[in-house]
């Protein structure tokens, strides 16, 4: 067992010299190296080191393979016992290999139509392990690991051609479905189907079908984020609004993918009133709101302004999400959900400089500016996360952004901030100075903000704590 570890770790340390050149498969070496391979991984121990070995070799022969009928027949039939068989590999080993031995082999296919073949050879199987229905046992360990192997295979093959991903996909659309909004989905099988969702329209993006794809997609992963909390599909709309390239300019794919956002931003919020929006914000778990903040953010760039114009259209939509949120930043331990959210808040100057935005985002910012500059006094001044460096730079990039829009009514709600939470005036003047430095660089203020909220912690752990007195002199009464 020991010797079957150690060559298939052997084999993987050699990855950079096992070339075609130097290895070809049709020398007596190649095959000898390739016959190796497959018995490591066939193995009844170390098979996971094996599979690792074997992934190697298949990818760095991948294209004088697939040149060789013979040679790709004999290896994606071996390929296909290991995946797909009784072999007795863990269903990661499994997965590896499809990625990354059999969609490198398939990638190299000299015809299209030999690798829609292929592709279709494998997945047969995969479709009738996992039928597209929500059923009860739909979580059972089995369907989850087949559906699993089925979206590593379709998002497996690169070719020159950007849609086949998405084509394929379309043609698997019931099993997508059934994977992320069936009511008993199980989050590993969630998170392979978004994953091969988001390659495949990245590789499409700026092409008609990617919209196509992103239109028939958002409503599907609004809902399972709505409905069962799922963090994954929530991030994996965020993953495609980011990549989407249309929503400059596109008006219709704007509305719709807005009109999704607002929905289950709503319904995960207890609506669009702010008092129920905040005591949600604290029930949801910490991966959920930090995917919708996430998401709500990439959808207010600057390169998505027919987007961000819809959403600030939505009647309180945006208002009910800053105010509480900004209001309890200090209180989170999490730095993910803190960094979104304030560079959530970060988003919302420059839009209410531009003339079509300023009647809605002009609104939104008067409400919120002085509950976002306390929600940064509070954060330098008591949350465990304020050094953090990830934390830090959005703090500071939020301040600048504040600071160049809105000089005055920024260092106003800053001072009074500042004194309502009891820091000394010269502290709060010295971080009002650094803001208002016309060569403040993000990443300049972001390591004074660190200085800052360590002197600000110091003075605020004094107060809350003041020293005990001292005890009285032995035999006193």
């Amino acid at each position: 067992a020991l010797t079957e570890i150690g060559a298939a770790e052997l084999i993987c340390a050699a990855d950079p010299w096992i070339t075609p050149q130097r290895c070809s498969p049709s020398s007596e070496q190649g095959r000898a190296l390739l016959v190796l391979s497959f018995r490591l991984a066939a193995g009844a121990v170390g098979a996971k080191a094996g599979a690792e070995a074997l992934t190697v070799v298949i990818s760095n022969m991948a294209s004088q393979l697939a040149a060789d009928r013979g040679m790709v027949n004999e290896c994606c039939s071996r390929l296909r016992e290991l995946c797909l068989g009784a072999s007795g590999l863990p269903p990661s080993a499994r997965e590896r290999l499809l990625k990354g031995a059999v969609g490198p082999l398939i990638s190299r296919l000299p015809e299209e139509a030999e690798l829609r073949a292929a592709v279709e050879a494998l997945a047969t199987e995969l479709r009738a392990a996992a039928p597209p229905a929500c059923s009860e046992d739909a979580l059972a360990a089995g369907k989850v690991v087949a559906t699993r192997l089925l979206f590593q295979l379709l998002a497996a093959p690169e070719t020159q051609n950007p849609e086949l991903s998405l084509e394929l996909l379309a043609a698997h659309w019931p099993w997508l479905e059934a994977a992320v909004a069936a009511p008993a989905a199980a989050e590993a099988g969630v998170e392979a189907a978004c994953s091969a969702l988001t390659a495949a329209i990245s590789r499409a993006r700026g092409r008609p079908v990617a919209r196509e794809a992103l239109l028939r997609a958002a409503p599907m992963l609004a809902a399972a984020a709505a409905r069962r909390g799922s963090a994954v599909a929530l991030g994996a709309l965020g993953t495609l609004v980011r990549v989407f390239r249309g929503f400059a300019d596109d008006a219709d794919a704007a509305r719709q993918v807005a009109a999704e956002i607002a929905g289950l931003t709503r319904q995960l919020l207890a609506g669009a009133d702010a008092a129920a929006a905040e005591q949600r914000m604290a029930q949801l778990p910490p991966d959920l709101l930090a995917a919708l903040l996430e998401l709500l953010t990439t959808a207010l760039g600057q390169r998505k302004a027919a987007l961000a114009l819809e959403l600030f259209r939505t009647p309180g939509l945006l208002l009910a999400v800053a105010s509480p949120v900004a209001g309890a930043l200090h209180c989170y331990a999490n730095p993910r959900i803190v960094c979104w959210g304030l560079l959530f808040c970060e988003r919302l100057p420059p839009w209410a400089q531009q003339q079509e935005f300023a009647p809605h985002a002009g609104l939104v910012l008067e409400a919120v500016l002085p509950i976002v500059a306390e929600a940064c006094c509070r954060l330098l001044a008591s949350s465990p996360v304020a050094q953090d460096l990830e934390v830090s730079g959005a703090c500071a990039k939020l301040l600048l952004t504040l600071a160049r829009a809105l000089p005055g009514p920024t260092e106003a709600a800053l001072r009074g901030a500042a004194l309502r939470i009891g820091v000394p005036a010269q502290e709060s003047e010295l971080l009002l100075q650094q803001i208002a430095d016309p060569l403040a660089t993000e990443d300049g203020l972001a390591e004074a903000l660190g200085d800052t909220a360590d002197s600000w912690q110091v003075e605020h752990r004094a107060a809350a704590w003041p020293p005990a007195a001292e005890p009285p002199p032995a035999g006193a009464p």
